[in-house]
């Protein structure tokens, strides 16, 4: 009997397998790109959302155009407004004919006036739908989210997918850091560590096309990713913004650098004497002590291996082993003023960036349950001591400057 039962058990889940959440491609609004605004109208504050939305048409070769008609636009941006982010999202849905999925959404930019009246509520609803993506870029608009999103990149078609290209390629190259929506969320839920998120600006195209200068009226428009939005670690609101020097700053001591050009001055020669030194590798640590008072010191000991990338110089003869021993110490003291200028700035806010808190709450339990409720008051005041070693690792194909041998010959 029970091997019948078993039988009949295994015929049914043979029938009742499938995918009981299948969609069809065709049947959805692909987004790719989100921007949430705070507008006021009457007097009453709206939220204004902004979609970049995929024409998977337009998207198949072959199919943007053709017949002599005009081409098939590949995204298309909609906007809807209401009292709250799924409220502006349910306003759209009578200019859709297809259901909004945003299990591709790769960019979530927040206006810099939403930001500033608090971030946590523009993030309740990606992280409350199960088809949204945590590892989602999130970045903060110089501006207007939506003039954001409206911008057409000359080799991409879409805004939205030319910043996340931005941070995919270019994250931990010079001054940009990829800030996901759940590293964001992550350090606004430890209480002492003050998130930041990549800060975009709309500004005018350095070069125009011949095609740009037929329409009248015309000015083209371009994004750049440029410095760090940063926000208090109780409601989440925006207090500033760290400039490129100051973002690289952090990056060191989050030990986010990838790759880099430190440009540090060349002794030697005559005329303006400049060192590019490329970074291949770069270690951050951060040690938690105390002194003699019993209050916290912050050690941060950054390790850093370069090449050298050019010598952009008057000097003609081949560096020698002290020569490559002074760019290391005049790398070190740039780095260090990075920090210290982040550090700086940081302080100003009483902005934990750095996440020196939570290194204290690891390294030092005891002493942070004592400190824990005043340390945002207590932050500008830390001692920090910036330790900084760079290597020299490779000089390049050539040791000497051109026409260094001109003389013997």
């Amino acid at each position: 009997m029970r091997r019948h039962v078993s039988v009949v058990l295994a015929v049914c889940l043979l029938l009742t397998g499938g995918c009981w959440d299948r969609r069809e491609i065709n049947e959805l609004a692909l987004v790719v790109a989100v921007a949430a605004d705070v507008v006021r109208e009457k007097g009453q504050e709206e939220v204004m959302l902004t979609l970049q939305i995929a024409n998977p048409v337009a998207l198949l070769p072959g199919q943007g155009g053709g017949g002599g008609g005009s081409a098939a636009k590949a995204f298309w941006t909609i906007t809807g407004k209401g009292q709250s982010v799924r409220d502006a999202s349910v306003a759209m849905l009578n200019k859709i004919p297809k259901k909004l999925f945003y299990g591709q959404a790769r960019v979530y930019v927040i206006g810099e006036d939403a930001a500033k009246s608090g971030i946590a509520r523009f993030l309740d609803r990606p992280l409350r739908d199960r088809s949204t993506r945590r590892n989602m870029y999130l970045a903060i608009a110089r501006g207007s989210a939506k003039q954001v999103m409206e911008v057409e990149m000359p080799t991409f078609r879409a805004t939205g997918i030319a910043i996340s290209n931005i941070f995919d390629l270019e994250g931990g190259h010079e001054a940009i850091l990829p800030v996901t929506l759940n590293d964001f969320v992550y350090w606004l839920s430890t209480g002492s560590t003050c998130p930041v998120a990549p800060a975009v600006l709309v500004m005018p195209q350095t070069s125009v096309s011949s095609e740009d200068l037929k329409v009248p009226g015309k000015t083209p428009k371009a994004i750049e990713v440029s410095g760090l939005a940063v926000f208090d670690n109780k409601q989440g609101r925006l207090l500033g913004f760290f400039n490129e020097k100051e973002t690289a700053g952090l990056m060191w001591v989050l030990g986010k650098v990838k790759e880099r050009e430190i440009t540090v001055p060349c002794s030697g020669g005559t005329g303006k004497q400049a060192v590019v030194l490329t970074v291949v590798k770069s270690e951050s640590r951060i040690v938690v002590d105390r002194d003699s008072a019993g209050s916290p010191v912050f050690f941060v000991k950054i390790r850093t291996l370069c090449n050298l990338a050019e010598n952009f110089g008057s000097r003609e003869e081949a560096m020698m082993p002290s020569d490559l021993q002074e760019l290391e110490v005049c790398a070190n003291s740039c780095i260090k003023q990075e920090i210290m200028s982040a550090l700086h700035r940081a302080r100003v806010w009483k902005a934990d960036v750095f996440g020196f808190g939570e290194e204290l709450r690891r390294q030092d339990p005891d002493q942070w349950r004592k400190l824990a409720a005043s340390w945002g008051e207590m932050f500008p005041g830390i001692r920090v001591e910036v330790e900084t070693k760079t290597t020299l690792r490779q000089r390049g194909l050539s040791i000497e400057a051109p026409g260094a041998r001109k003389g013997e010959r």
